[in-house]
């Protein structure tokens, strides 16, 4: 049976009819003209070939067809106004949710902050976020589970959009007192008497370290192995062992670890944020997305060693 081809505005204006039982009135509820009011209802019943008022001197009255379309079209129209407004707010950042996929160590030392200053923009917008390694938080994003992520940067991946935004290295980090604190940086062949601790070999961490001192021909160093991040921070903090770890992962401040540059060869991860080339964010996910990017820029600018933490220290005024 072919689709009845009908307005939704000729069927407010029956809804509009039926509340006031006036052409006058209806017209005047609905903000148009009389006379484009009634082409309204005309419509409608061309549409359906059927009667749907009733019409006399002295009244106007829905006829039993126009009462049961009323009864059985009102909800939902009026569902349909509701969902219509719901998406209007959550395109306005009023309502809604993201979903963020995010690599662990960046949640851990970035969101904190970044999510105080996203909550004073839209403070109605709940945060889903899938904290997990670089792997995953691309699938994420290519399966469209989240709206994108931040990730490690390999080969590119068809049908990603991918922004760079740091340069993520990777440190020696122990307790205060070990003796690697008196060096300013440690070469990759000095750490195998210290026996540092590794994540498992399932790691893509551990992965792009181990092929890294395979090309330079060094022998990787580690000894003992640990599947998750927080084993690792927990037994550096208690002076069990040494270990190799992003920087990022000791970034969130208030550790009381030390940490010192792994050189020769020196090893980065490179972080970035990506989303599918086919999508477009919403306006909330869209400014997520700017305060993480500037934030991750503002840390890597702000680290020792970097260019621009060297322009920012005081120094001697040549004379």
């Amino acid at each position: 049976m072919p689709r009845i081809n009908y307005r939704t505005d000729d069927l407010r204006a029956l809804l509009a009819l039926h509340r006031t039982a006036s052409f006058v009135r209806g017209a005047e509820l609905l903000h148009i003209t009389q006379s484009a009011f009634s082409r309204r209802i005309a419509q409608l019943e061309a549409a359906l070939d059927a009667s749907l008022v009733e019409r006399s001197t002295r009244r106007v009255a829905l006829s039993p067809l126009g009462l049961e379309l009323v009864r059985e079209a009102g909800p939902l129209l009026a569902g349909l106004d509701e969902a219509l407004e719901e998406t209007g707010r959550r395109a306005r950042g009023e309502a809604g949710r993201i979903v963020v996929a995010c690599l662990t160590t960046v949640a851990y030392a970035l969101l904190p902050p970044v999510l105080e200053e996203f909550r004073a923009l839209y403070p109605q917008v709940r945060l889903q976020l899938r904290d997990d390694t670089g792997q995953r938080v691309t699938a994420s994003v290519l399966q469209r589970e989240a709206e994108f992520g931040i990730s490690v940067l390999g080969s590119p991946v068809n049908g990603l959009q991918v922004e760079h935004v740091a340069d993520d290295p990777y440190v020696i980090a122990f307790r205060p007192g070990h003796p690697l604190e008196a060096m300013h940086r440690v070469g990759w062949a000095a750490l195998a008497p210290w026996h540092p601790v590794a994540l498992r070999s399932t790691s893509a961490n551990r992965q792009q370290i181990d092929e890294a001192l395979a090309a330079a021909g060094i022998a990787a160093p580690w000894f003992d192995e640990v599947e998750h991040l927080s084993s690792m921070l927990g037994l550096l903090r208690s002076g069990a062992a040494i270990g190799v770890l992003p920087r990022l992962a000791l970034d969130a401040g208030g550790d009381e670890l030390q940490t010192r540059p792994l050189v020769a060869p020196a090893i980065v991860r490179r972080i970035g944020l990506i989303r599918r080339q086919d999508a477009e964010l919403s306006r909330p996910a869209q400014t997520l997305w700017t305060l993480l990017a500037a934030a991750l820029r503002q840390r890597q600018s702000a680290r020792p060693g970097t260019a621009a933490a060297q322009a920012r220290k005081p120094g001697r005024q040549k004379r």
